[in-house]
């Protein structure tokens, strides 16, 4: 190195950071690479305007902490990097990274930021070609970026760090290890700098524990909000607004099936309408709802996949239409596509209204049921056991609830198991079911007796369950005990018992209500129903964070598990609901009393779409 080098870098040491922008830097240097890449090529900004005033706030003097908690594919992975970029090239520092798992964090590294800095010449140079550089861990002229998952307390906890990104903080678990919370042992290494930028992102999950609605309400709750062409006043777009014209195009297995052919904001100050294309290119700016976070170096954004140029409005629409009957879908669709947490409904008044409720069946099995399945719960001193018969869209039957007494080892027990599932079960029309499936709880000091016995079974569709107490997941997981060829079903039934209760709430028949008979012999009694709506879920403060846990208000729970064991056997397979209403009705198709008293709508309609 000769002097002139050597006082260039020495002047570089000491220069102050240079006063140009993320989005400054994004639009100068950055190349969007990799296989997941949908628009490859050199960035620019103007693509998603919203983005610029979001990753400014990372060079923005005097902020701390940016928070976004937005829609799925808004674009968040590629404004932290972004972020990255300018500090790594114009104000470097040491810097964390921190993702829900190491498989994340491996990913990214491989798959998007390696890739990134490989293709723009600024970061190449600085990072020596990644010569010095780990999958973990980017070095660079002046800093570091570490990656770690959030399981990972040592990650969390090693050297201080000058800038931290925390990436789908909902996706962290409660705590780390036995450490305690991911977030607030990254926020730590962060101290010891005066001038620290921290960045959260996330799609958010359920209100009550959110990590990034939490972050979000601490900071200045900006929206994007478009200025109306009709009145020039600006307003933030959200799916209340959005009216829409729907089509029924199909019933796939009783589900039905639209087609949305327009989409529309309306105004809420004008009440005027503009088209998405109009809105999505009208001027916008960010609106604080809470400015006075301002002062405290916090900027929070929200954002939602209306504003976003790579989502189309008919399919968000028909993704609502998808998903408007189910709470887990709808969960889903709040947290990915309005990028709002998702608030359950609550239960606690319901057991009376249910057994007030009752009706008269005309036979055994109700027009309307076409497959019927069972639940079996598995106690110390008896089997407790509940028969549903399932419709179109899930709408449900109670068709008998009911006590085998004894212990799941004793051979006279299975002899009632066996009677059960063989039983005939008569329609109005004369015809007989049996049930299809039975699932049976096999936990507990029974499981080899369960497993053993449902095996011998097998012919008759009844299988052993397991529950997997987790918020997230399939309902019903297949799996196998490989060493005596046992199939067995896993089961997550804290989602289950969410639609269980979700539908008890359910107030008018049609898809997904629950019917119960007022036939006292049949098992509904008040006790039944006290034991449906027997648990909620409550927020416990663990390890410096707050979660949901599942918590008994009656303490008899078995009415809730066996109907949550029927619902997830139906669920669990494919069942060809038309090929089962052929043989049991004929050609004729069902006709079910309407008892609404509503006027019929036009298969063509004009809906709004659900306040949030």
């Amino acid at each position: 190195m000769n002097l002139l080098e050597l006082g260039r870098d020495i002047l570089n040491i000491f220069r102050p950071p240079s006063d140009e922008s993320v989005s400054e830097w994004a639009d100068h240097y950055r190349q969007i690479v990799g296989k997941s890449a949908p628009e490859p090529g050199p960035w620019h900004t103007d693509r998603a305007p919203y983005q610029k005033e979001i990753m400014d706030s990372f060079s923005q003097r005097g902020i701390h902490d940016i928070v976004v908690m937005s829609s799925a594919q808004m674009g968040k992975t590629d404004m932290i990097m972004n972020m990255m970029g300018r500090m790594m090239h114009l104000n470097p520092g040491p810097s964390l990274l921190v993702m829900p798992a190491e498989d994340d964090v491996a990913n990214f590294s491989k798959e998007r930021l390696t890739p990134t800095i490989e293709a723009t010449p600024v970061l190449n140079e600085i990072t020596f070609g990644g010569k010095n550089s780990t999958i973990t861990q980017v070095n660079f002229n002046g800093g570091f970026i570490s990656m770690t998952g959030a399981m990972s307390p040592g990650g969390l906890k090693s050297r201080p760090v000058e800038n931290l990104f925390m990436d789908e903080v909902d996706g962290y678990p409660a705590s780390a290890g036995v450490e305690g919370d991911p977030v607030s042992l990254a926020r730590k290494r962060t101290q010891n700098f005066a001038f620290a930028k921290r960045v959260f992102t996330s799609t958010p999950t359920i209100k009550a524990t959110s990590r990034i609605y939490r972050e979000f309400l601490r900071g200045t709750q900006e929206e994007w909000e478009p200025t109306c062409k009709h009145c020039g006043k600006h307003s933030k777009v959200i799916f209340d607004d959005i009216c829409f014209t729907k089509q029924e195009t199909a019933e796939n297995n009783g589900v039905k099936e639209y087609e949305v052919t327009s989409a529309r904001w309306q105004c809420p100050k004008c009440k005027e309408f503009m088209e998405e294309w109009e809105v999505k290119r009208a001027h916008a700016e960010w609106v604080a709802y809470n400015p006075k976070a301002l002062k405290r170096g916090i900027r929070s954004f929200h954002l939602n996949a209306f504003l976003s140029p790579w989502a189309s409005w008919t399919d968000e629409c028909k993704k609502f239409l998808d998903s408007k009957d189910d709470p887990e879908m709808l969960k889903t669709f709040y947290n990915l596509e309005l990028g709002i947490p998702f608030e359950y409904r609550d239960t606690t008044a319901i057991p009376d209204a249910l057994y007030m409720r009752r009706e008269h069946y005309n036979a055994e099995v109700p027009n309307g049921v076409l497959v019927i399945t069972i639940g079996i719960d598995t106690q110390g001193n008896r089997l407790e056991y509940e028969v549903k018969g399932w419709g179109r869209g899930e709408e449900s039957w109670g068709l008998e609830y009911g006590v085998l007494p004894g212990r799941a080892d004793e051979p006279e027990v299975w002899e009632m198991v066996d009677d059960l599932l063989d039983r005939q079960w008569h329609l109005e029309n004369g015809r007989t079911m049996r049930a299809a499936v039975t699932f049976m709880d096999a936990g507990g000091n029974y499981w080899d007796d369960v497993m053993e016995q449902c095996y011998k079974r097998r012919h008759r569709h009844i299988y052993p369950i397991k529950g997997d107490n987790k918020d997230t997941g399939p309902l019903v997981r297949h799996t196998k005990n490989t060493g005596k060829g046992q199939n067995w079903f896993q089961l997550n039934v804290y989602v289950g018992k969410r639609a269980v209760l979700h539908n008890a709430g359910i107030t008018e028949p049609g898809p997904r209500y629950m019917h119960f008979p007022d036939d006292e012999d049949k098992g509904y009694d008040e006790q039944y129903f006290r034991g449906l709506i027997s648990e909620q879920v409550k927020l416990v403060k663990k390890k410096g964070v707050y979660v949901e846990e599942w918590v008994k208000i009656y303490n008899r729970n078995e009415a809730l598990d066996v109907n949550n064991y029927a619902r997830c056997a139906f669920k669990g397979f494919k069942i060809n609901l038309d090929a089962c209403e052929q043989k049991l009705y004929g050609e004729k198709k069902i006709q079910k009393a309407d008892t609404s008293g509503k006027p019929k709508k036009p298969k063509g309609l004009i809906s709004s779409g659900i306040r949030v």
